[in-house]
Protein backbone atom coordinates (compact mmCIF):
# COMPACT_ATOMS: atom_id res chain seq x y z
CA UNK A 1 0.00 0.00 0.00
CA UNK A 2 2.65 2.57 0.89
CA UNK A 3 4.58 1.71 -2.66
CA UNK A 4 1.50 2.37 -4.44
CA UNK A 5 0.78 5.65 -2.27
CA UNK A 6 4.91 6.74 -3.49
CA UNK A 7 4.12 6.04 -6.96
CA UNK A 8 0.87 7.77 -6.81
CA UNK A 9 2.70 10.56 -5.60
CA UNK A 10 5.04 10.62 -8.29
CA UNK A 11 2.60 10.53 -11.29
CA UNK A 12 0.20 13.38 -9.49
CA UNK A 13 3.48 15.39 -9.38
CA UNK A 14 4.65 14.62 -13.40
CA UNK A 15 1.19 15.21 -13.93
CA UNK A 16 0.78 18.51 -12.68
CA UNK A 17 4.11 19.78 -13.72
CA UNK A 18 5.12 18.00 -16.84
CA UNK A 19 4.78 20.77 -19.83
CA UNK A 20 6.07 24.22 -18.15
CA UNK A 21 6.10 27.47 -20.59
CA UNK A 22 8.82 30.46 -20.55
CA UNK A 23 8.18 33.01 -22.23
CA UNK A 24 9.75 33.13 -26.23
CA UNK A 25 7.59 35.03 -28.67
CA UNK A 26 9.31 38.67 -29.32
CA UNK A 27 7.56 41.47 -31.27
CA UNK A 28 8.81 44.59 -32.85
CA UNK A 29 8.00 47.89 -30.85
CA UNK A 30 4.08 49.06 -31.79
CA UNK A 31 1.74 49.91 -29.84
CA UNK A 32 1.99 52.10 -25.83
CA UNK A 33 2.35 49.77 -23.41
CA UNK A 34 1.24 51.09 -19.55
CA UNK A 35 3.32 49.52 -16.51
CA UNK A 36 1.48 49.48 -13.55
CA UNK A 37 3.20 49.17 -10.12
CA UNK A 38 1.17 49.54 -7.16
CA UNK A 39 3.38 51.02 -4.03
CA UNK A 40 3.19 51.22 -1.14
CA UNK A 41 6.81 51.61 1.37
CA UNK A 42 8.21 49.95 -1.50
CA UNK A 43 11.49 52.55 -1.62
CA UNK A 44 13.95 49.73 -2.22
CA UNK A 45 12.08 47.74 -4.38
CA UNK A 46 11.09 50.45 -7.00
CA UNK A 47 14.31 51.34 -7.30
CA UNK A 48 15.58 47.76 -8.10
CA UNK A 49 12.43 46.85 -10.39
CA UNK A 50 12.51 50.77 -12.64
CA UNK A 51 16.34 50.12 -13.28
CA UNK A 52 15.57 46.68 -14.60
CA UNK A 53 13.19 48.13 -16.94
CA UNK A 54 15.67 50.70 -18.68
CA UNK A 55 17.30 48.43 -20.55
CA UNK A 56 14.71 46.73 -22.17
CA UNK A 57 14.64 46.64 -26.09
CA UNK A 58 11.04 47.64 -25.95
CA UNK A 59 11.10 51.22 -25.84
CA UNK A 60 7.09 52.12 -26.14
CA UNK A 61 6.26 51.69 -22.63
CA UNK A 62 5.33 54.10 -19.89
CA UNK A 63 5.37 53.07 -16.13
CA UNK A 64 2.93 54.57 -13.10
CA UNK A 65 3.61 53.88 -9.74
CA UNK A 66 0.78 54.17 -7.30
CA UNK A 67 1.84 55.12 -4.02
CA UNK A 68 -0.58 53.95 -1.77
CA UNK A 69 0.35 56.32 0.79
CA UNK A 70 3.59 55.21 2.08
CA UNK A 71 5.28 56.41 4.43
CA UNK A 72 8.92 56.20 3.15
CA UNK A 73 10.55 57.86 -0.18
CA UNK A 74 8.88 55.45 -2.90
CA UNK A 75 7.60 58.35 -4.96
CA UNK A 76 10.16 60.22 -4.63
CA UNK A 77 12.65 57.14 -5.86
CA UNK A 78 10.18 56.30 -8.61
CA UNK A 79 9.98 59.93 -9.64
CA UNK A 80 13.94 60.23 -9.96
CA UNK A 81 13.67 56.97 -12.01
CA UNK A 82 11.29 58.51 -14.46
CA UNK A 83 8.26 56.89 -13.62
CA UNK A 84 4.94 58.81 -13.69
CA UNK A 85 3.64 58.80 -10.06
CA UNK A 86 0.23 58.93 -8.48
CA UNK A 87 -0.21 59.05 -4.94
CA UNK A 88 -3.26 57.86 -3.25
CA UNK A 89 -4.38 60.24 -0.06
CA UNK A 90 -8.06 59.15 0.27
CA UNK A 91 -9.62 55.44 -0.33
CA UNK A 92 -12.82 55.04 -0.86
CA UNK A 93 -14.52 52.86 1.53
CA UNK A 94 -15.40 49.95 -0.07
CA UNK A 95 -12.22 49.24 -2.25
CA UNK A 96 -9.46 47.61 -0.83
CA UNK A 97 -5.40 48.64 -0.89
CA UNK A 98 -4.08 47.06 -3.97
CA UNK A 99 -7.29 46.96 -6.06
CA UNK A 100 -7.47 50.72 -5.50
CA UNK A 101 -4.33 51.32 -6.62
CA UNK A 102 -3.89 48.91 -9.62
CA UNK A 103 -7.69 50.93 -10.63
CA UNK A 104 -6.23 54.01 -10.15
CA UNK A 105 -3.12 53.37 -12.01
CA UNK A 106 -5.51 52.17 -14.94
CA UNK A 107 -7.09 55.50 -14.59
CA UNK A 108 -3.98 57.41 -15.60
CA UNK A 109 -2.68 54.84 -18.25
CA UNK A 110 -2.99 55.48 -22.10
CA UNK A 111 -1.81 51.73 -23.30
CA UNK A 112 -3.38 50.06 -25.47
CA UNK A 113 -1.60 46.72 -23.32
CA UNK A 114 -1.38 46.63 -19.82
CA UNK A 115 0.96 45.02 -17.49
CA UNK A 116 0.02 45.22 -13.56
CA UNK A 117 3.60 44.50 -11.77
CA UNK A 118 4.37 44.06 -8.25
CA UNK A 119 6.93 46.51 -6.90
CA UNK A 120 9.96 43.63 -5.96
CA UNK A 121 9.69 42.06 -9.73
CA UNK A 122 12.58 42.68 -11.98
CA UNK A 123 12.91 42.48 -15.51
CA UNK A 124 16.01 39.91 -16.07
CA UNK A 125 16.93 40.14 -20.17
CA UNK A 126 16.55 43.33 -21.97
CA UNK A 127 14.13 41.66 -24.04
CA UNK A 128 11.72 40.27 -21.16
CA UNK A 129 9.32 42.90 -22.23
CA UNK A 130 9.22 42.45 -26.09
CA UNK A 131 8.62 38.90 -25.18
CA UNK A 132 5.38 39.38 -22.49
CA UNK A 133 3.99 42.07 -25.23
CA UNK A 134 4.75 39.61 -27.76
CA UNK A 135 3.23 36.77 -26.09
CA UNK A 136 -0.01 38.77 -25.28
CA UNK A 137 -0.51 40.05 -29.01
CA UNK A 138 -0.34 36.33 -30.45
CA UNK A 139 -2.96 35.17 -27.75
CA UNK A 140 -6.36 36.69 -27.32
CA UNK A 141 -6.49 36.88 -23.87
CA UNK A 142 -4.40 37.97 -20.75
CA UNK A 143 -1.20 36.03 -19.64
CA UNK A 144 0.18 36.30 -16.58
CA UNK A 145 3.80 35.27 -15.18
CA UNK A 146 5.19 32.98 -12.08
CA UNK A 147 8.42 34.57 -11.33
CA UNK A 148 11.61 32.75 -11.24
CA UNK A 149 12.82 32.82 -7.49
CA UNK A 150 15.74 34.57 -6.43
CA UNK A 151 17.47 33.92 -3.06
CA UNK A 152 20.01 35.16 -1.05
CA UNK A 153 20.00 33.05 2.75
CA UNK A 154 19.48 30.01 3.72
CA UNK A 155 15.73 30.00 5.19
CA UNK A 156 14.87 31.51 1.93
CA UNK A 157 14.94 27.98 0.47
CA UNK A 158 12.05 27.01 2.88
CA UNK A 159 10.16 28.62 -0.57
CA UNK A 160 11.31 26.28 -2.73
CA UNK A 161 8.46 23.30 -2.30
CA UNK A 162 6.00 26.31 -1.96
CA UNK A 163 7.14 27.74 -5.30
CA UNK A 164 6.50 24.31 -6.83
CA UNK A 165 3.35 23.90 -5.83
CA UNK A 166 1.90 27.24 -6.72
CA UNK A 167 3.02 26.32 -10.01
CA UNK A 168 0.77 23.63 -9.98
CA UNK A 169 -1.88 24.88 -8.61
CA UNK A 170 -3.20 26.80 -12.27
CA UNK A 171 -3.06 23.70 -13.71
CA UNK A 172 -1.42 25.58 -16.60
CA UNK A 173 1.51 23.28 -16.70
CA UNK A 174 -0.60 20.36 -16.12
CA UNK A 175 -0.72 17.24 -19.23
CA UNK A 176 -4.43 18.81 -19.41
CA UNK A 177 -3.52 22.50 -19.56
CA UNK A 178 -4.86 22.28 -23.51
CA UNK A 179 -8.42 20.67 -22.21
CA UNK A 180 -9.41 22.47 -18.66
CA UNK A 181 -10.03 26.67 -18.66
CA UNK A 182 -7.39 27.77 -16.51
CA UNK A 183 -8.95 30.22 -13.86
CA UNK A 184 -5.76 30.65 -11.75
CA UNK A 185 -3.89 34.47 -12.48
CA UNK A 186 -0.40 35.17 -11.14
CA UNK A 187 -0.59 38.26 -9.19
CA UNK A 188 2.95 39.61 -9.17
CA UNK A 189 3.03 40.08 -12.77
CA UNK A 190 -0.09 39.91 -15.31
CA UNK A 191 -0.90 41.70 -18.50
CA UNK A 192 -4.17 42.42 -20.61
CA UNK A 193 -5.39 44.13 -23.46
CA UNK A 194 -6.96 47.69 -22.30
CA UNK A 195 -10.33 45.87 -24.04
CA UNK A 196 -10.51 42.60 -22.13
CA UNK A 197 -9.76 44.54 -18.60
CA UNK A 198 -12.67 46.90 -19.25
CA UNK A 199 -14.81 44.03 -20.05
CA UNK A 200 -14.53 42.70 -17.04
CA UNK A 201 -15.19 45.37 -15.18
CA UNK A 202 -11.18 46.78 -14.32
CA UNK A 203 -10.20 46.23 -10.79
CA UNK A 204 -14.07 47.84 -9.54
CA UNK A 205 -14.98 43.85 -9.88
CA UNK A 206 -12.54 42.89 -7.45
CA UNK A 207 -12.53 45.43 -5.43
CA UNK A 208 -13.32 43.92 -1.87
CA UNK A 209 -11.07 40.89 -2.91
CA UNK A 210 -7.74 40.56 -0.40
CA UNK A 211 -6.73 37.70 -3.10
CA UNK A 212 -7.55 39.34 -6.11
CA UNK A 213 -5.62 37.49 -8.53
CA UNK A 214 -7.58 34.56 -7.51
CA UNK A 215 -10.74 36.23 -8.26
CA UNK A 216 -9.67 38.17 -11.73
CA UNK A 217 -9.05 34.90 -12.89
CA UNK A 218 -11.68 33.76 -12.40
CA UNK A 219 -13.93 36.61 -14.06
CA UNK A 220 -11.71 36.14 -16.92
CA UNK A 221 -12.70 32.66 -17.46
CA UNK A 222 -16.63 33.34 -16.73
CA UNK A 223 -16.47 35.88 -19.01
CA UNK A 224 -14.90 33.73 -22.07
CA UNK A 225 -11.42 35.49 -22.07
CA UNK A 226 -8.62 32.83 -21.87
CA UNK A 227 -5.79 32.94 -19.37
CA UNK A 228 -2.21 31.84 -20.52
CA UNK A 229 0.29 31.23 -17.47
CA UNK A 230 4.16 31.60 -18.02
CA UNK A 231 7.20 30.91 -15.48
CA UNK A 232 9.73 33.67 -15.24
CA UNK A 233 12.39 31.64 -16.11
CA UNK A 234 15.52 33.88 -17.34
CA UNK A 235 13.23 36.93 -17.73
CA UNK A 236 11.32 38.00 -15.10
CA UNK A 237 12.34 37.01 -11.03
CA UNK A 238 11.33 37.99 -7.82
CA UNK A 239 12.63 37.36 -4.36
CA UNK A 240 10.10 36.61 -1.56
CA UNK A 241 9.97 37.57 2.17
CA UNK A 242 13.69 38.84 2.62
CA UNK A 243 12.64 40.25 5.87
CA UNK A 244 13.42 36.27 7.48
CA UNK A 245 11.96 33.08 7.73
CA UNK A 246 9.02 34.31 10.80
CA UNK A 247 7.89 37.06 7.53
CA UNK A 248 8.12 33.84 5.12
CA UNK A 249 6.09 31.36 7.40
CA UNK A 250 3.42 33.97 8.07
CA UNK A 251 3.51 35.29 4.41
CA UNK A 252 2.64 31.86 2.87
CA UNK A 253 0.32 30.96 5.66
CA UNK A 254 -1.42 34.06 4.59
CA UNK A 255 -1.35 33.52 0.58
CA UNK A 256 -2.82 29.33 1.90
CA UNK A 257 -5.68 30.49 4.37
CA UNK A 258 -7.27 33.42 1.99
CA UNK A 259 -7.15 31.48 -1.30
CA UNK A 260 -8.17 28.04 0.30
CA UNK A 261 -11.57 28.84 -0.92
CA UNK A 262 -11.09 29.70 -4.06
CA UNK A 263 -8.73 26.72 -5.03
CA UNK A 264 -9.77 24.06 -6.95
CA UNK A 265 -9.73 20.47 -5.09
CA UNK A 266 -9.42 18.39 -8.05
CA UNK A 267 -6.09 19.91 -7.61
CA UNK A 268 -5.12 20.28 -4.31
CA UNK A 269 -5.53 16.62 -3.87
CA UNK A 270 -3.26 15.95 -6.69
CA UNK A 271 -0.65 17.94 -4.89
CA UNK A 272 -1.41 16.64 -1.00
CA UNK A 273 -0.75 12.76 -2.64
CA UNK A 274 2.50 14.02 -4.34
CA UNK A 275 3.71 15.95 -1.06
CA UNK A 276 2.65 12.64 1.21
CA UNK A 277 3.46 10.39 -1.00
CA UNK A 278 7.47 11.84 -1.32
CA UNK A 279 7.70 11.64 2.42
CA UNK A 280 7.03 7.79 2.63
CA UNK A 281 10.23 6.42 1.36
CA UNK A 282 12.17 8.92 4.07
CA UNK A 283 10.99 6.74 6.38
CA UNK A 284 12.22 3.39 5.03
CA UNK A 285 15.61 4.59 3.71
CA UNK A 286 17.18 1.41 4.53
CA UNK A 287 14.97 -0.92 2.85
CA UNK A 288 14.14 -1.66 -1.16
CA UNK A 289 12.59 -0.43 -3.02
CA UNK A 290 11.58 2.60 -0.93
CA UNK A 291 15.89 3.95 -0.72
CA UNK A 292 15.31 3.79 -4.65
CA UNK A 293 12.10 5.64 -4.49
CA UNK A 294 13.86 8.62 -2.21
CA UNK A 295 16.17 9.32 -4.76
CA UNK A 296 13.84 9.42 -7.11
CA UNK A 297 12.04 11.94 -5.88
CA UNK A 298 14.96 13.84 -4.86
CA UNK A 299 15.99 13.72 -8.74
CA UNK A 300 11.90 14.91 -9.32
CA UNK A 301 12.43 17.82 -7.32
CA UNK A 302 15.78 18.70 -8.21
CA UNK A 303 14.33 19.08 -11.37
CA UNK A 304 11.28 20.94 -10.36
CA UNK A 305 13.16 24.00 -8.47
CA UNK A 306 15.38 24.10 -11.28
CA UNK A 307 12.54 25.75 -13.08
CA UNK A 308 11.14 27.62 -10.62
CA UNK A 309 14.02 29.50 -8.49
CA UNK A 310 17.85 29.27 -7.80
CA UNK A 311 17.35 27.14 -5.06
CA UNK A 312 20.12 25.20 -3.38
CA UNK A 313 21.23 21.88 -3.69
CA UNK A 314 20.15 20.77 -0.22
CA UNK A 315 16.36 21.31 -1.19
CA UNK A 316 16.16 18.13 -3.17
CA UNK A 317 18.89 15.82 -1.15
CA UNK A 318 16.97 16.66 2.29
CA UNK A 319 13.58 17.18 0.56
CA UNK A 320 11.43 15.96 3.55
CA UNK A 321 12.88 18.55 5.72
CA UNK A 322 11.29 21.40 2.97
CA UNK A 323 8.48 19.37 2.45
CA UNK A 324 7.01 18.64 6.30
CA UNK A 325 7.78 22.39 6.78
CA UNK A 326 4.99 23.20 3.69
CA UNK A 327 2.91 20.63 4.85
CA UNK A 328 3.05 22.37 8.26
CA UNK A 329 1.74 25.86 6.61
CA UNK A 330 -1.57 24.71 4.43
CA UNK A 331 -2.41 22.56 7.31
CA UNK A 332 -2.21 25.79 9.95
CA UNK A 333 -3.51 27.47 7.21
CA UNK A 334 -7.13 25.22 7.36
CA UNK A 335 -7.05 26.16 11.22
CA UNK A 336 -6.70 29.35 10.61
CA UNK A 337 -9.61 29.63 7.51
CA UNK A 338 -11.41 27.11 9.39
CA UNK A 339 -11.48 27.76 13.06
CA UNK A 340 -9.95 31.38 13.64
CA UNK A 341 -11.45 32.98 10.77
CA UNK A 342 -8.82 35.03 10.27
CA UNK A 343 -4.63 35.56 9.31
CA UNK A 344 -2.22 38.02 10.25
CA UNK A 345 0.20 39.59 8.41
CA UNK A 346 1.77 43.14 8.85
CA UNK A 347 0.18 43.59 12.11
CA UNK A 348 -3.27 43.35 10.72
CA UNK A 349 -6.04 40.38 11.05
CA UNK A 350 -6.99 39.28 8.21
CA UNK A 351 -10.80 37.87 7.72
CA UNK A 352 -10.74 34.78 5.62
CA UNK A 353 -14.71 34.44 6.07
CA UNK A 354 -17.19 36.77 4.21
Amino acid sequence: MLFILCILGILCGLFLFLKPVCLEKETEEEALVSIIVPARNEEQNIKKLLESLKGQTYRNFEVIVVDDRSTDTTADAAKALGAKVVRIKDKPPDFLGKPYACYTGFLHSKGEFLIFVDADVRFCNANALSKIVGELKAFDGVISVWPFHEIEQFYENFSSIYAIISSMASRSFSLIAKRVTIRGLYGPLFAVRRTHYIEIGTHKAVKSEIVEDFKLGSIFAEKGISIKNFLGGEDISFRMYPQGLKDLWKGWTKNSALGASLVDWSVVIPILLFLLGSLIPSLFLRTPPFNYLYLFYAGLFLNFIKKVGKFWIVVPVFYPIFVVFTLLIIFYSFYQTLVLGYVEWKGAKIPTKS
